[in-house]
């Protein structure tokens, strides 16, 4: 018998009002209502869970990939969840990896507040290993191609559900695909190198947020037709911190297999820690915790642990915030993100060594024109000469500040001083993005990069196309997300065509195979450098942005 014929004999589906329904789907089940919470359980390696219906897409939130990380589990690899009883209610987000106390956010100065606009609030807990899941209602067992979002906020913070821009609803109904997003350990509890350890008990802990998401994939893989996904079609996607995720990704071992195309989104990244550099970050934490070794870690209080983490990034961070060189893309001392040496990574990431031992993926590797727009908060900068530009620049890039405003000044003509400071003022995102594609194009991958030009109308349009205001037109959440995008035709439209490429690019490997492109996206060559670039109108740009990018490598 199976469980679910099982838990019906039982009348545990009955209890919950949902006997009748195992054979319904949820469009039959819709009548005119937009809401739906009595739908069919769906099994899984742990047990049956229940999500809700919501016009026409079957969504669950929250389901746990993996068990607790307190207590034995913290800085351990992830483990399997134990199975429970009866069904398992999924319709809100789980827990979120807790981080330590989070300075008060100043809302007196609140436009990127409001631009960023963030999603539901949900408690800590190092019970976080959740995972939540998108389906259009009409569908066959594992039939449909699979999108895992990777969050933002680099490695140190963030989850699933912080910014609203994400949410997959809109990006399952109108392409047709399966979205997945999920919670991992990050910060101190997902990096910290404890391998001194003389037992090697704790050698996995300087990389278990990453071994997370590896573990999230494997449950994709076995739980994922059960959805309606296909698990050999299962493309990772992500922005920003997202971005970063994927590109150490590419680099695992233990990772190879289990995702078949990757995007990576104003995240392109080449370096991690090195083990010496990490190594000394966590010596700090346990002199700060005030612990004997990192076997006793495990039992200090998590706020505790958090508390002495934040006191020892603090005492490691260069003087006055110092800045190191613009192509010095190691990580800063004091911040908590994974270390490459190491067995999880052996290479870092896009290096010669990692792109040769890796499994070849078809990725997407773009940025958006403005990462950082200086006027927002500060109207003031909106009028700034070319001289002041360069000054406000020279404090990254000295000498080079001058020249690189100059080239971009060429490229863009129509520019003002503060729209090439905020050009070229994303140096770092662009830059790495530009070598990550030379470096794959060179090793043979298949590999296409973009630029997304759209400018935000809102505050007179000084947000420009700014971190993270792509993600809203890729979930096709442009009106969801009117407080960044105004809500209007021309954002719309443009959520459509990029909506409808990436899900191309999700179900065939290739961003040309379905509706939106109005001109062929040419693959990556480090000659021509073709971008297509996403704004109003759609076209492609080849060596985009590469005198100023010369001029800051000079």
């Amino acid at each position: 018998m199976s469980r679910l014929a099982d838990l019906e004999r039982r009348g545990v589906l009955a209890g919950m009002g949902l006997g009748a329904l195992v054979s319904l789907t949820p469009r039959a089940l819709a009548g005119g209502v937009r809401v739906r919470t009595d739908v069919a359980p769906v099994v899984t390696g742990s047990g049956y869970v229940a999500g809700y219906w919501r016009g026409g897409v079957d969504i669950w939130k929250g389901i746990p990939y993996a068990a607790s990380i307190a207590g034995e589990g913290r800085f351990m690899p992830p483990r399997p969840r134990e199975p429970w009883d009866g069904v398992r209610r999924a319709l809100n987000y789980g827990p979120v990896c807790p981080v330590g106390p989070v300075p008060p956010v100043d809302l007196s100065a609140n436009e990127w507040p409001f631009l960023l606009a963030n999603g539901p609030f949900t408690a800590p807990s190092e019970d976080c290993l959740r995972i939540n899941i998108w389906s259009p209602s009409e569908r066959e067992t594992g039939s449909l191609p699979v999108m895992v979002w990777l969050h933002a906020d680099g490695f140190g913070g963030g989850s699933s559900q912080k910014y609203l821009a994400s949410d997959g609803e809109n990006l399952a109904r109108s392409q047709g695909v399966v979205v997945v997003s999920l919670n991992h350990r990050v910060g101190p509890l997902g990096f910290l190198n404890l391998a001194r350890d003389p037992s090697h008990h704790f050698a996995a802990a300087a990389n278990v947020g990453m071994l997370d998401i590896v573990h999230a994939l494997q449950w994709v893989r076995d739980n994922i037709a059960g959805f309606g996904g296909d698990p050999g079609n299962v493309t990772v996607f992500g922005q920003s911190g997202g971005g970063f995720k994927i590109s150490t990704l590419l680099a695992m071992p233990g990772a190879q297999g289990l995702f078949h195309r990757a995007i990576v989104q104003s995240g392109a990244r080449l370096a991690l820690h090195e083990p010496a550099a990490s190594s000394r970050l966590a010596e700090a934490v346990i002199e700060s915790a005030r612990v004997a070794g990192p076997g006793e870690l495990q039992s200090v209080p998590v706020d505790d642990f958090l508390v002495a983490a934040q006191k020892a990034s603090a005492a490691l961070a260069p003087p006055g915030g110092a800045r190191p060189d613009p192509l010095d893309w190691a990580p800063p001392p004091h911040w908590f993100e994974p270390t490459a040496q190491t067995q999880a990574i052996p290479h870092q990431p896009f290096s010669r060594a990692a792109l040769k031992e890796a499994r070849q993926v078809p990725v997407i590797c773009g940025t958006v024109r403005d990462e950082a727009s200086p006027s927002v908060n500060r109207p003031e900068m909106e009028d700034l000469s070319f001289d002041e530009a360069v000054s406000h620049l020279s404090a990254d890039l000295k000498g080079a500040a001058a020249p690189a405003l100059r080239a971009a000044r060429s490229e863009f003509p129509g520019a003002t001083p503060t729209d090439l400071l905020s050009i070229v003022s994303s140096y770092r995102f662009r830059l790495q993005a530009v070598i990550a594609c030379d470096r794959m194009a060179r090793a043979g991958w298949p590999v296409w990069n973009y630029v997304f030009d759209w400018s935000s109308p809102l505050f007179e349009g000084r947000a420009r196309a700014y971190h993270t205001s792509d993600v809203a037109f890729v979930f096709a959440n442009t009106d969801l997300l009117d407080r960044q995008t105004g809500g209007g035709a021309e954002a719309r439209a443009l959520a459509s065509r990029m909506s409808s490429i990436w899900a191309a690019f999700a179900k065939s490997g290739t961003p040309n195979a379905g509706p939106g492109v109005e001109v062929h996206w040419p693959r990556y060559d480090t000659d021509a450098r073709p971008a297509l670039v996403f704004d109003d109108d759609l076209h492609v740009a080849r060596r985009r942005d590469a005198g100023w990018l010369e001029a800051v490598r000079q």
